[in-house]
């Protein structure tokens, strides 16, 4: 068979094949068929079939191969090509299938149409119809037309200029053809050509078409509107109106019908409104369109149109450089203002325009006369700037035109005639009754003209209605409404101004609304605004200092001190700055600081009122700080300070008629008053309190009579309920400091309080104090007191003050139910109110719950100081010291152990009797003593009690007292103080008695001592049998001292025979070499007893009496109480019979035995320095014992430890540390002479050290 059959009949089999449906099984022979022939056109259109569902991008370029091989048109593998082919690629092949194929042309041409919807493919498609339309005999020409023309508008292609025609050609073959929505679509891109080409002929009669079309769509009407707005004024307006069926303004009416807020149809109103010479409406009209499209050009320049109408020309210069425009209008809205440069300007455009009354204008405010002569100016313009007022009134004459009535106002006002003037410009604001300036003048003219402030108010809001930027209006209506106080109208006025105002321009006018911000305390709007102008304007120290005056008012005080610091480095002379500064630090309780920067500001103005009221403030607020920590002197001391800072602002000629003066001179006085006896003094310029001296000494009583008569120098200046209110405290506090008057007193006082009651019954302070004057004895009321109280507590329901006066009264009355219930209101009221805490101890104490009182009264020693805190603490403290019972309970010994409760008490009652002076009761002097002597503070204690004993009447009382003063001075060595003491007591009792015999044995009076003993022994033998012992072992010390050892140990005997008696212990006698050895088991024997018995057997080498001792202590050997005595006793026992090794070893087994007793190792450390101290083997072993020794005794808090005895212990330590580290001996010796200064032996060591 020959290739060309062999080919025909691959073909056929690849075509039955194909018809199969077995497209993968023609691909082999496809291939086959092209190996065979490669240019074969018939086999690549079949391997095109093949692989259409196979793969299309194979298929595609198999098809463009056969076209390629195919000799002609090749319109089959066009059609495969179409079903195969990317997107990019099928207009071309639809514009060919098209030609080829006429019959499908319109099936070809809808395909390219519906492909055009790509964005992609678009361009090509619109190409390629483009091109076809350019053949009107094409027989689907109209389709062509109607799909360019909607791929046109849909893909909205550019309008070349040489397609023009065939763009409205097709715009115009749409409408007509399309359907409603398919015409909207187009009216809205051929509008918006047209009038982009200006064609506002077709662009109007089209939106008209399309407002009949489509009567609720907005497009064709804004369309329509717009022409109007941007071309109304234009040469060839006619044209395209005459495409009108209606006036615009039916256009504008029904566009706002449909879109209520359309700029164009508010221009259009705006606009007749504006020819009609409505301007305010027109610009209500403007404004509101300008919301939806702020930057309009036809919105601005109409705006600014009304503006300078309206006078606003500065409104209206702000539009005019918004939009760009340098014209006549722009260079007359430059010619009112002040700055040169622009003026300048203005001249520059002006003397092209030929606007020579703005151009006068210019030259006048620019001072250019020669040049404003020159100008052919008209009557009007020569008369207003280059004549004089009454030349200019004289050429005017009769002259009624605005511009002549408006400039005669002006010059009658310059003259000061205000009525002529008043009358001209009323002439003038009816001729034109929308210029603003007209307003200003006749708002200034009313007060001065006729005295009318509210139609200078009116007239004011009206200029300021029609030009919101008329700075003298807006300062005068400003200043209007804060003295109406109308603070809301202004904020607003100023907010309005502020609006059409530059950063740099609204510095003045932002300023003026933080002082209304600061005015109705809106703080932080306040302190923004400051803040504001002073990034403007930094070297304004008024910004600066009202800044720190709002920071001050907010509570920012940090703030605010850190603003006038900065003023103060700005301008270091600032005094402002300065007074501020220490007013805040006064507020702030910074009082030293305080008083500083007014000293400061004192020195650099010495006369200045403020600053001498704020030093004087500042000295009284330190004053009442020292006062609440019981420093009264330095308390004194500021308020002499404040009064003589007062007394120099008296000196001020002004100063006579100043409320504040009189009552803050008052206010020192009865503070000062207030003070203990011995400080409630002054010295106050002899001609302020009416004395011939020129510097009068004023007692308490003095001053308060003083105080009184300022508050009514006050009160005659100005009625006020608070100086009432203080005048009747003050004469509270006269009865109270001034008993024998206090009748008088509380009488004025009451008069006065019931005044103020009766002009202000709404203040509970007032009912508070007049119920207090009602329950002093001199003037008692009580029925009327608790009424006071009553109100009080209902006018305000958290007074602790009245709550608290009302339970005391309750307490005098008996009423314990309800004087708990008034307190616990008190408390509720105010946890931290002392007197509450007081009065709930007070009803502890009558219901007998002693505890709770305790605690009450321990709890109000968190507060701040109170007497009867004070008092009462005390009591309950002493008393619970002084009962064994009371003491052991483990409340109260956590109290007094834990919390520390004497020493609290011991401050309160040394407050309380620095407080009182002379009026310190006895009670609380024998409270101060006794805790003095707890704390073993003898001196002290002794002065309290010779002061309790002086008070005190005649009574068990005071032998008491007598009694603890006689041992005191025992305690101090001052024996013959105590003996008089003592022998003071009337009634004595054994204490007393047995005080006074050893005060007798003490000052060496031993006959007497041994008397009043020897009685006492027969008075309590056989009735207490601890007493008689005390006083055998006190009489034996006696007769040791000087009648010997034989004398001693019969008066022993006597008493070792009494105690063995006494206790039924039995005794026993062995009698050796002629001696008589006693050995007794004795029970209940003071312990000192047998102390001083082992010591004199030791002293005396009488090992049988220290035998016999030393088994009775046997007892107390194992107590840690006694086991540094015993062991000291014992030790040196041994020492004398054994050795002094021997005795070393036992103390060694003392200590180990107990560790931890400091008082152990410190005999220890003494035997060791006075047995081995030349021993060089012990010197570590001593050194170490003494340090720890010296540590022992500071490791229980507990240990309450005497200087002298620190200071002995640190001197053996020193001793024993100095041969191993010399310098740590000098430190400890040093260290024990600060603890006891007068301590010979530690100057002597140290004298010893320093000298090697």
């Amino acid at each position: 068979m020959s290739s060309a059959k062999e080919s025909k009949a691959l073909i056929k089999d690849i075509r039955e094949t194909i018809k199969l449906g077995k497209h993968a099984e023609a691909v082999p022979k496809c291939q086959r068929l092209l190996k065979m022939e490669p240019e074969n056109a018939m086999a690549y259109l079949l391997l095109g079939a093949a692989y259409q569902n196979l793969d299309k991008a194979e298929a595609a370029r198999s098809l463009r191969k056969s076209i390629e091989y195919t000799e002609g048109p090749a319109p089959t593998a066009l059609q495969g090509l179409a079903n195969c082919a990317p997107s990019e690629e099928l207009p071309e092949v639809y514009d060919q299938l098209a030609d080829l194929i006429p019959d499908k042309a319109a099936d070809y041409l809808d395909k390219l149409f519906t492909l055009a919807s790509d964005s992609t493919v678009a361009p090509a498609c619109f190409a390629i119809l483009k091109k076809r339309v350019k053949k009107p005999e094409d027989s689907h020409y109209a389709q062509i037309q109607e799909y360019l023309g909607r791929i046109w508008y849909a893909q909205d292609f550019e309008v070349a200029p040489e397609d023009k025609e065939l763009f409205k050609t097709l715009m115009e073959a749409l409408l007509k053809s399309s359907d409603t929505n398919t015409k909207s679509l187009v009216y809205k891109r051929y509008l918006k050509w047209l009038y982009k080409e200006k064609d506002y002929v077709a662009c109007v009669r089209n939106a008209c078409d399309m407002t009949a079309s489509h009567p609720k769509d907005v497009y064709g009407y804004e369309w329509i509107c717009k022409t109007y707005c941007e071309n109304h004024e234009q040469p060839n307006r006619d044209s395209w109106l005459q495409e009108l069926r209606n006036p615009v303004q039916v256009y504008a009416e029904r566009l706002l019908e449909l879109n209520p807020n359309s700029n164009l149809a508010l221009l259009i109103k705006a606009l007749d409104l504006f020819a009609e010479g409505q301007f305010v409406a027109a610009r209500q009209l403007v404004l509101q369109a300008q919301q939806s499209h702020p930057a309009y050009k036809v919105t601005l320049e109409l705006l600014a149109r009304i503006h300078t109408e309206l006078g606003a020309f500065k409104l209206a210069l702000q539009l005019w450089e918004q939009l760009g425009q340098e014209h006549e209008a722009y260079a007359v809205c430059l010619s009112y203002e002040k700055d040169e440069r622009k003026l300048r300007e203005a001249v520059r455009i002006l003397q092209k325009e030929g606007n020579l009354r703005a151009l006068a204008r210019c030259y006048f405010k620019l001072g250019e006369l020669e040049l404003l002569k020159d100008l052919p100016l008209d009557d009007i313009t020569k008369a207003e700037f280059t004549q004089s007022p009454a030349e200019a009134l004289q050429a005017i004459g009769n002259d009624e035109s605005f511009e002549a009535q408006f400039l005669c106002g002006k010059l009658n006002t310059d003259l000061k005639n205000y009525t002529d003037a008043l009358n001209c410009f009323l002439k003038a604001t009816r001729l034109r009754p929308h210029f603003a300036e007209c307003f200003d003048y006749l708002g200034r003219l009313y007060p001065l003209a006729t005295g009318d402030s509210t139609r200078a108010r009116k007239c004011y809001e009206k200029c300021i209605s029609l030009n919101a930027l008329a700075e003298e209006a807006v300062d005068a209506l400003s200043f209007i409404y804060q003295e109406l106080g109308e603070e809301e109208l202004n904020e607003t006025l100023l907010l309005n101004t502020l609006r059409h105002l530059s950063s740099n321009e609204s510095i003045r006018l932002q300023y003026k609304l933080g002082l209304h911000f600061l005015q109705v305390k809106k703080w932080d709007n306040a302190i923004q605004c400051f803040r504001t102008v002073i990034k403007q304007d930094a070297g304004c120290m008024v910004y600066w200092e009202s800044l720190g005056d709002a920071y001050s008012a907010r509570g920012s005080y940090n703030s605010a001190i850190r603003v006038f610091q900065k003023i103060r480095e700005l301008s270091p002379e600032n005094s402002y700055a300065l007074l501020q500064l220490a007013s805040i630090k006064t507020t702030i309780r910074m009082f030293p600081e305080a008083i500083e920067d007014f000293d400061a500001l004192l020195k650099m103005k010495p006369n200045y009122m403020p600053g001498l009221r704020g030093a004087a403030e500042a000295h009284i607020g330190l004053a009442n700080s020292l006062k609440t920590q019981n420093l009264y002197g330095r308390s004194k001391q500021n308020l002499q300070l404040a009064l003589e800072h007062l007394q120099s602002a008296f000196l001020q000629p002004e100063a006579q008629g100043m409320v504040w003066l009189w009552r803050l001179m008052a206010s020192v006085f009865v503070q000062t008053a207030q003070l203990p006896l011995s400080l409630a003094n002054l010295d106050v310029a002899g001609s302020l309190a009416k004395r011939e001296e020129p510097v009068a000494y004023l007692s308490r009583k003095d001053l308060l009579l003083l105080a009184q008569r300022f508050y009514l120098c006050a009160l005659k200046l100005k009625q006020n309920t608070y100086l009432l209110y203080e005048l009747s405290l003050a004469s509270y506090y006269s009865a109270i400091f001034v008993p024998e008057e206090a009748g008088s007193h509380l009488e004025m006082a009451a008069k006065v309080c019931k005044m103020v009651i009766k002009e202000s019954g709404k203040r509970w302070q007032n009912w508070n104090l007049l119920g207090v004057i009602n329950m002093h004895a001199a003037h008692e009321n009580l029925p009327l007191a608790q009424h006071c109280f009553i109100q009080a507590v209902e006018l305000e329901k958290k007074c602790f003050t009245a709550w608290t006066n009302l339970g005391v009264l309750y307490v005098k009355l008996d009423e314990i139910r309800l004087a708990n219930e008034a307190f616990t209101r008190a408390q509720q009221a105010c946890p931290t109110y002392a007197n509450a805490w007081i009065g709930q101890a007070m009803v502890a104490e009558a219901i007998g719950e002693r505890e709770e009182a305790f605690d009450l009264f321990r709890h109000c020693q968190q507060f701040e100081y109170h007497p009867e805190a004070a008092l009462g603490f005390a009591h309950w403290v002493c008393e619970v010291l002084s009962s064994p019972e009371s003491l052991n309970k483990p409340h109260n010994r956590h109290a007094i152990e834990n919390m520390y409760a004497d020493v609290y008490a011991l401050d309160a009652i040394n407050w309380y009797v620095q407080n009182e002076e002379a009026d310190a009761s006895t009670a609380a002097l024998t409270f101060q003593g006794f805790l003095y002597s707890r704390k073993k503070l003898y001196r002290q204690a002794v002065e309290a009690f010779s002061r309790a004993c002086k008070q005190c009447e005649p009574g068990a009382d005071r032998d008491k007292l007598y009694t603890n003063l006689g041992y005191l001075y025992l305690q101090l060595g001052q024996a013959d103080q105590a003996v008089n003491a003592l022998n003071t007591v009337a009634h004595a009792t054994f204490k007393p008695i047995i005080g006074l015999a050893l005060a007798y044995f003490r000052s060496g009076q031993l006959q007497e001592s041994y008397s009043i003993y020897n009685s006492v022994l027969g008075n309590v033998v056989g009735q207490d049998d601890d007493k008689a012992s005390t006083i055998l072992v006190a009489m034996a010390s006696m007769i040791y001292a000087f009648q010997g050892e034989a004398d001693t140990k019969t008066l022993l005997y006597q008493w070792f025979v009494r105690e063995c008696l006494f206790y039924c212990i039995y005794i026993f006698l062995i009698i050796s070499d002629g001696s008589v050895v006693y050995s007794v088991l004795l029970k209940g024997v003071p312990i000192q007893a047998l102390y001083s018995s082992y010591a004199l057997g030791i002293l005396h080498r009488d090992n049988e009496l220290s035998g016999m001792i030393m088994s009775e202590l046997k007892a107390y050997a194992f107590k840690e109480e006694y086991c540094a005595d015993v062991s000291y006793l014992t030790a040196h026992y041994v020492l004398i019979n054994e050795s002094a090794r021997e005795a070393l070893r036992y103390l060694q087994s003392r200590v180990r035995m107990f560790p931890h007793s400091a008082s152990l190792r410190k005999v220890l450390l003494k035997f060791l320095l006075d047995y081995f101290v030349e021993d060089p083997s012990f010197k570590s072993i001593t050194s170490n014992a003494a340090l720890i020794a010296l540590m022992l005794g500071h490791t229980n808090p507990k240990n309450g430890i005497k200087a002298s005895e620190e200071a002995e212990t640190t001197i053996y330590t020193s001793q024993a540390v100095s041969p191993v580290d010399r310098t740590c001996s000098l430190k400890l010796v040093q260290r024990a002479i600060r603890l006891n200064p007068t301590n010979q032996q530690a100057r002597q060591l140290l004298a010893t050290i320093t000298a090697h």
